[in-house]
Protein backbone atom coordinates (compact mmCIF):
# COMPACT_ATOMS: atom_id res chain seq x y z
CA UNK A 1 0.00 0.00 0.00
CA UNK A 2 2.97 2.05 0.17
CA UNK A 3 3.45 2.33 -3.57
CA UNK A 4 1.75 4.40 -6.37
CA UNK A 5 -0.42 1.82 -7.69
CA UNK A 6 -3.60 1.73 -7.37
CA UNK A 7 -4.53 -0.94 -4.72
CA UNK A 8 -7.36 -3.46 -5.58
CA UNK A 9 -10.29 -4.70 -2.92
CA UNK A 10 -7.77 -7.52 -1.74
CA UNK A 11 -4.72 -5.46 -1.34
CA UNK A 12 -6.92 -3.15 1.01
CA UNK A 13 -7.84 -6.55 3.22
CA UNK A 14 -4.07 -7.48 3.58
CA UNK A 15 -3.43 -3.87 4.27
CA UNK A 16 -6.40 -4.08 7.07
CA UNK A 17 -5.39 -7.23 8.44
CA UNK A 18 -1.21 -6.15 8.96
CA UNK A 19 -2.39 -2.59 10.38
CA UNK A 20 -5.00 -4.32 12.78
CA UNK A 21 -1.71 -5.86 14.51
CA UNK A 22 -1.06 -2.24 15.34
CA UNK A 23 -4.33 -1.26 16.63
CA UNK A 24 -6.08 -3.58 18.17
CA UNK A 25 -5.20 -2.35 21.52
CA UNK A 26 -7.10 1.07 21.17
CA UNK A 27 -10.50 -1.44 19.41
CA UNK A 28 -10.43 -3.50 22.42
CA UNK A 29 -9.58 -1.31 25.38
CA UNK A 30 -11.88 1.30 23.83
CA UNK A 31 -14.87 -1.06 22.24
CA UNK A 32 -14.52 -3.51 24.93
CA UNK A 33 -15.67 -0.78 27.27
CA UNK A 34 -18.05 1.49 25.87
CA UNK A 35 -20.07 -0.56 23.90
CA UNK A 36 -21.06 -2.19 27.04
CA UNK A 37 -23.45 0.28 27.77
CA UNK A 38 -25.03 0.33 24.62
CA UNK A 39 -25.08 -3.58 24.57
CA UNK A 40 -26.93 -3.62 27.85
CA UNK A 41 -29.65 -0.97 26.86
CA UNK A 42 -30.32 -3.10 23.65
CA UNK A 43 -30.83 -6.48 25.66
CA UNK A 44 -33.10 -4.58 28.38
CA UNK A 45 -34.88 -2.82 25.23
CA UNK A 46 -35.13 -6.06 23.42
CA UNK A 47 -36.43 -7.84 26.54
CA UNK A 48 -38.89 -5.08 26.79
CA UNK A 49 -40.21 -5.44 23.45
CA UNK A 50 -40.55 -9.43 23.71
CA UNK A 51 -42.94 -8.62 27.49
CA UNK A 52 -45.30 -7.19 24.77
CA UNK A 53 -45.56 -10.12 22.93
CA UNK A 54 -46.27 -11.43 26.13
CA UNK A 55 -49.13 -9.50 27.10
CA UNK A 56 -50.57 -9.52 23.54
CA UNK A 57 -50.89 -13.40 23.65
CA UNK A 58 -52.92 -12.76 26.83
CA UNK A 59 -55.07 -9.79 25.81
CA UNK A 60 -58.44 -11.71 27.55
CA UNK A 61 -56.74 -10.27 30.69
CA UNK A 62 -54.84 -7.06 29.63
CA UNK A 63 -55.64 -4.27 28.29
CA UNK A 64 -55.38 -3.73 24.39
CA UNK A 65 -54.47 0.48 24.82
CA UNK A 66 -52.35 -0.88 27.32
CA UNK A 67 -50.57 -3.32 25.00
CA UNK A 68 -49.83 -0.53 22.03
CA UNK A 69 -48.81 1.62 24.98
CA UNK A 70 -46.12 -0.50 26.37
CA UNK A 71 -45.12 -1.77 22.75
CA UNK A 72 -44.54 2.20 21.36
CA UNK A 73 -41.93 2.62 24.48
CA UNK A 74 -40.32 -0.47 23.71
CA UNK A 75 -39.85 1.09 20.35
CA UNK A 76 -38.34 4.38 22.07
CA UNK A 77 -35.97 2.21 24.36
CA UNK A 78 -34.73 0.28 21.15
CA UNK A 79 -34.47 3.46 19.23
CA UNK A 80 -32.66 5.19 22.33
CA UNK A 81 -30.29 2.30 22.19
CA UNK A 82 -29.84 2.57 18.35
CA UNK A 83 -28.43 6.69 19.20
CA UNK A 84 -26.14 5.78 22.16
CA UNK A 85 -24.92 2.95 19.85
CA UNK A 86 -24.16 5.08 17.29
CA UNK A 87 -22.75 7.57 19.21
CA UNK A 88 -20.01 5.39 21.18
CA UNK A 89 -19.30 4.11 17.65
CA UNK A 90 -18.45 7.16 16.10
CA UNK A 91 -15.88 7.86 18.83
CA UNK A 92 -14.45 4.48 18.47
CA UNK A 93 -14.01 4.04 14.74
CA UNK A 94 -12.70 7.88 15.15
CA UNK A 95 -9.88 6.38 17.51
CA UNK A 96 -9.12 3.70 15.66
CA UNK A 97 -8.97 5.46 12.46
CA UNK A 98 -6.76 8.58 13.80
CA UNK A 99 -4.50 5.56 15.57
CA UNK A 100 -4.09 3.80 11.61
CA UNK A 101 -3.78 7.51 10.42
CA UNK A 102 -0.75 7.67 12.75
CA UNK A 103 0.73 4.39 11.85
CA UNK A 104 0.48 4.60 8.59
CA UNK A 105 2.91 7.41 8.50
CA UNK A 106 4.80 5.77 10.81
CA UNK A 107 3.86 8.07 14.12
CA UNK A 108 3.93 6.49 17.37
CA UNK A 109 0.21 5.72 18.64
CA UNK A 110 -1.24 4.74 22.46
CA UNK A 111 -4.80 3.99 23.11
CA UNK A 112 -4.46 7.17 25.51
CA UNK A 113 -2.86 9.86 23.31
CA UNK A 114 -5.45 8.64 20.61
CA UNK A 115 -8.64 8.93 22.76
CA UNK A 116 -7.82 12.18 24.31
CA UNK A 117 -6.88 13.80 20.97
CA UNK A 118 -9.71 12.77 19.12
CA UNK A 119 -12.40 13.27 22.23
CA UNK A 120 -10.85 17.11 22.40
CA UNK A 121 -9.87 17.85 18.93
CA UNK A 122 -12.10 16.36 16.45
CA UNK A 123 -15.23 14.15 18.18
CA UNK A 124 -17.78 17.29 18.32
CA UNK A 125 -17.06 17.71 14.88
CA UNK A 126 -17.65 14.75 13.72
CA UNK A 127 -21.34 14.74 15.94
CA UNK A 128 -22.08 18.06 13.78
CA UNK A 129 -20.63 16.07 10.48
CA UNK A 130 -23.13 13.23 11.78
CA UNK A 131 -26.20 15.16 12.64
CA UNK A 132 -26.07 17.45 8.54
CA UNK A 133 -24.69 13.64 6.53
CA UNK A 134 -28.89 12.16 8.59
CA UNK A 135 -30.48 15.43 7.84
CA UNK A 136 -29.55 15.50 4.16
CA UNK A 137 -30.25 11.74 3.87
CA UNK A 138 -33.76 12.23 5.71
CA UNK A 139 -34.56 14.96 3.64
CA UNK A 140 -34.01 12.95 0.14
CA UNK A 141 -35.64 9.61 1.10
CA UNK A 142 -38.60 11.70 3.15
CA UNK A 143 -39.31 13.79 -0.02
CA UNK A 144 -38.67 10.56 -2.34
CA UNK A 145 -41.74 8.90 0.11
CA UNK A 146 -43.55 11.52 0.16
CA UNK A 147 -43.87 12.16 -3.98
CA UNK A 148 -44.57 8.54 -4.18
CA UNK A 149 -47.21 8.82 -1.73
CA UNK A 150 -48.82 12.04 -3.46
CA UNK A 151 -48.82 10.01 -6.82
CA UNK A 152 -49.95 6.77 -5.68
CA UNK A 153 -52.57 8.55 -4.00
CA UNK A 154 -53.76 10.90 -6.83
CA UNK A 155 -53.49 7.32 -9.55
CA UNK A 156 -55.16 5.32 -6.88
CA UNK A 157 -58.45 8.17 -6.67
CA UNK A 158 -58.71 8.05 -10.18
CA UNK A 159 -59.15 3.97 -10.34
CA UNK A 160 -55.80 3.65 -12.32
CA UNK A 161 -54.56 0.75 -9.82
CA UNK A 162 -52.17 -1.27 -12.30
CA UNK A 163 -50.32 2.45 -13.07
CA UNK A 164 -50.40 3.42 -9.30
CA UNK A 165 -48.33 -0.15 -8.71
CA UNK A 166 -46.06 0.71 -11.52
CA UNK A 167 -45.67 4.37 -10.34
CA UNK A 168 -45.20 4.00 -6.55
CA UNK A 169 -42.15 0.82 -7.85
CA UNK A 170 -40.79 3.08 -10.30
CA UNK A 171 -40.79 6.26 -7.92
CA UNK A 172 -39.83 4.59 -4.63
CA UNK A 173 -36.83 2.34 -6.45
CA UNK A 174 -35.51 5.89 -7.73
CA UNK A 175 -35.60 7.68 -4.74
CA UNK A 176 -34.00 4.71 -3.10
CA UNK A 177 -31.45 5.08 -5.68
CA UNK A 178 -30.68 9.00 -4.69
CA UNK A 179 -30.36 8.29 -1.31
CA UNK A 180 -27.62 5.32 -1.69
CA UNK A 181 -25.94 7.87 -4.66
CA UNK A 182 -25.43 10.47 -2.04
CA UNK A 183 -24.43 8.19 0.71
CA UNK A 184 -22.45 6.86 -1.21
CA UNK A 185 -20.56 10.23 -1.76
CA UNK A 186 -20.56 11.22 1.72
CA UNK A 187 -18.52 7.61 2.62
CA UNK A 188 -15.04 9.07 3.85
CA UNK A 189 -16.39 12.30 4.99
CA UNK A 190 -15.47 11.08 8.79
CA UNK A 191 -11.75 10.01 7.29
CA UNK A 192 -11.58 13.37 5.46
CA UNK A 193 -12.35 14.69 8.83
CA UNK A 194 -9.92 13.00 11.43
CA UNK A 195 -7.48 12.07 8.78
CA UNK A 196 -6.68 15.59 7.20
CA UNK A 197 -8.31 17.45 9.77
CA UNK A 198 -11.08 19.47 7.73
CA UNK A 199 -13.83 21.16 8.57
CA UNK A 200 -17.19 19.65 8.20
CA UNK A 201 -18.02 21.32 5.13
CA UNK A 202 -14.27 21.02 3.63
CA UNK A 203 -14.88 17.00 4.62
CA UNK A 204 -17.77 16.99 2.72
CA UNK A 205 -16.64 18.40 -0.43
CA UNK A 206 -13.25 16.08 -0.39
CA UNK A 207 -15.30 13.12 -0.13
CA UNK A 208 -17.46 13.93 -3.27
CA UNK A 209 -14.24 14.57 -5.00
CA UNK A 210 -12.83 12.19 -3.84
CA UNK A 211 -15.58 9.95 -5.07
CA UNK A 212 -16.60 11.52 -8.40
CA UNK A 213 -15.51 9.29 -10.92
CA UNK A 214 -15.12 6.05 -8.76
CA UNK A 215 -18.66 5.67 -7.22
CA UNK A 216 -18.94 2.04 -8.28
CA UNK A 217 -15.78 1.26 -6.87
CA UNK A 218 -16.47 2.66 -3.84
CA UNK A 219 -19.93 1.29 -3.71
CA UNK A 220 -18.48 -2.50 -4.18
CA UNK A 221 -15.72 -2.44 -1.86
CA UNK A 222 -18.47 -0.60 0.94
CA UNK A 223 -20.91 -3.14 -0.09
CA UNK A 224 -18.26 -6.03 -0.07
CA UNK A 225 -16.30 -4.97 3.53
CA UNK A 226 -19.78 -4.93 4.89
CA UNK A 227 -21.25 -7.93 3.66
CA UNK A 228 -18.15 -9.85 4.94
CA UNK A 229 -18.09 -7.94 8.65
CA UNK A 230 -21.87 -8.83 8.79
CA UNK A 231 -21.03 -12.68 7.98
CA UNK A 232 -18.01 -12.64 10.52
CA UNK A 233 -20.01 -11.30 13.25
CA UNK A 234 -22.94 -13.83 12.78
CA UNK A 235 -20.30 -16.66 12.33
CA UNK A 236 -19.18 -15.91 15.26
CA UNK A 237 -22.05 -14.85 17.42
CA UNK A 238 -24.37 -17.98 16.10
CA UNK A 239 -22.75 -20.06 18.15
CA UNK A 240 -23.13 -18.34 20.97
CA UNK A 241 -26.69 -17.40 20.76
CA UNK A 242 -27.15 -21.23 20.33
CA UNK A 243 -25.73 -22.98 23.01
CA UNK A 244 -27.15 -20.41 25.22
CA UNK A 245 -30.54 -21.33 24.02
CA UNK A 246 -30.20 -25.03 23.53
CA UNK A 247 -30.91 -25.90 27.23
CA UNK A 248 -33.99 -23.24 27.30
CA UNK A 249 -35.31 -24.80 24.15
CA UNK A 250 -34.46 -28.49 25.92
CA UNK A 251 -36.52 -27.48 29.30
CA UNK A 252 -39.45 -25.70 27.22
CA UNK A 253 -39.62 -28.79 24.69
CA UNK A 254 -39.70 -31.44 27.51
CA UNK A 255 -42.62 -29.50 29.61
CA UNK A 256 -44.48 -29.63 26.09
CA UNK A 257 -44.20 -33.07 26.07
CA UNK A 258 -45.63 -33.89 29.15
CA UNK A 259 -48.45 -31.69 28.84
CA UNK A 260 -51.14 -32.51 26.21
CA UNK A 261 -50.45 -31.12 22.55
CA UNK A 262 -52.55 -28.32 21.94
CA UNK A 263 -52.35 -24.41 20.63
CA UNK A 264 -51.88 -23.45 24.30
CA UNK A 265 -48.73 -25.37 24.95
CA UNK A 266 -47.54 -24.36 21.91
CA UNK A 267 -47.90 -21.27 23.01
CA UNK A 268 -46.04 -21.67 26.14
CA UNK A 269 -43.37 -23.52 24.03
CA UNK A 270 -43.09 -19.91 22.17
CA UNK A 271 -43.22 -18.09 25.51
CA UNK A 272 -40.65 -19.74 26.78
CA UNK A 273 -38.52 -19.33 24.07
CA UNK A 274 -38.91 -15.67 24.05
CA UNK A 275 -37.68 -15.78 27.90
CA UNK A 276 -34.04 -13.95 27.74
CA UNK A 277 -34.01 -14.00 24.93
CA UNK A 278 -33.37 -9.81 24.66
CA UNK A 279 -30.29 -10.11 26.90
CA UNK A 280 -28.89 -12.36 24.09
CA UNK A 281 -29.59 -9.86 21.91
CA UNK A 282 -27.79 -7.60 23.32
CA UNK A 283 -24.96 -9.82 23.61
CA UNK A 284 -25.10 -10.76 19.86
CA UNK A 285 -24.87 -6.65 19.85
CA UNK A 286 -21.95 -6.19 21.60
CA UNK A 287 -20.13 -8.77 19.43
CA UNK A 288 -21.25 -7.71 16.20
CA UNK A 289 -19.69 -3.47 17.35
CA UNK A 290 -16.77 -5.01 18.81
CA UNK A 291 -16.01 -6.86 15.56
CA UNK A 292 -16.49 -3.42 13.60
CA UNK A 293 -14.59 -1.69 15.79
CA UNK A 294 -11.38 -3.67 14.69
CA UNK A 295 -11.73 -3.60 11.41
CA UNK A 296 -14.22 -1.14 9.52
CA UNK A 297 -12.06 1.99 10.37
CA UNK A 298 -8.32 0.34 9.21
CA UNK A 299 -10.24 -0.68 6.33
CA UNK A 300 -12.14 2.34 5.62
CA UNK A 301 -8.62 5.02 6.98
CA UNK A 302 -7.17 2.62 3.94
CA UNK A 303 -10.01 3.36 1.41
CA UNK A 304 -9.68 7.30 2.19
CA UNK A 305 -5.60 7.36 1.71
CA UNK A 306 -6.44 4.54 -2.12
CA UNK A 307 -8.94 7.34 -2.96
CA UNK A 308 -6.72 10.09 -2.70
CA UNK A 309 -3.79 8.50 -4.47
CA UNK A 310 -3.20 10.30 -7.83
CA UNK A 311 -4.84 8.29 -10.80
CA UNK A 312 -2.17 6.82 -12.64
CA UNK A 313 -1.11 8.64 -15.83
CA UNK A 314 -1.98 7.13 -19.06
CA UNK A 315 0.56 4.85 -21.06
CA UNK A 316 1.89 6.46 -24.05
CA UNK A 317 0.73 5.33 -27.68
CA UNK A 318 3.59 3.47 -29.33
CA UNK A 319 4.81 5.56 -32.48
CA UNK A 320 3.65 3.96 -36.19
CA UNK A 321 6.40 2.20 -37.55
CA UNK A 322 8.60 3.92 -40.17
CA UNK A 323 8.75 3.58 -43.36
CA UNK A 324 11.02 1.25 -44.39
CA UNK A 325 14.52 2.83 -45.49
CA UNK A 326 13.89 5.37 -43.21
CA UNK A 327 16.64 6.39 -40.97
CA UNK A 328 15.62 7.14 -37.83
Amino acid sequence: MADGKKGTFADLLDGTFNLISRTWITSLILGGVLFIPSAYLFGWAYGTFWDVFKGMAELGRQDPTSVLETLGIAYVWISLAALVQGVLFLYVRACVTEHTARAVRGEQANTFTVALHVITQTYLKLLGQRIIQIVILSITFGGAVLITSVAVGILAALKRIALAILAGSVLGLAGLGVAIWIAVRYTVTLESMVVDGTGIDQSFDQSMALVRRRWWRVFGYTLLFGLMVSFASTLIGTPIMFFSTIRQFMHALESVLRAPAGPRSMNALFMQLLAGLGRRLGIFQYIQSLIAGFVTPVFMTLLFLELKKPEPEPAPLPQEALPAGTSS
